[in-house]
């Protein structure tokens, strides 16, 4: 029975959790991904607004001009970043970003 024990039962538990094991780093790993590409875009995106706002202050451009010039710009940099964001989605943060900036 001892016998038993160690050729078979030991190594297959050591497989089963180290498994295991993997598995949950990997779940891991993809939720901090996750978290820090969420971060990372909207900070992108919060630069972006504050950096066309502060380029055309002084210009007479209409907000839809300086929102077109923000999406374009965050658009460029989140992709060299290679960190994909929808239309709607990057509509949405800058929107937001914008918001904050007026408070």
């Amino acid at each position: 029975m001892k016998e038993f024990i160690t050729t078979y039962l030991l190594p297959f538990l050591a497989t089963i959790i180290t498994g295991v094991i993997s598995y949950i780093g990997m779940q891991i790993k993809k939720a901090f991904t996750k978290y820090t590409d969420t971060k990372t875009i909207k900070e992108i995106v919060e630069d972006t607004v504050l950096y066309v706002e502060q380029v055309n202050k002084n210009n007479l451009l209409s907000s839809d001009e300086k929102f077109e010039e923000a999406k374009e710009k965050a658009s460029s940099w989140l992709s060299s970043k290679n960190l994909n964001v929808s239309d709607t989605e990057l509509e949405i943060l800058i929107e937001s970003a914008v918001k904050k900036l007026e408070k």
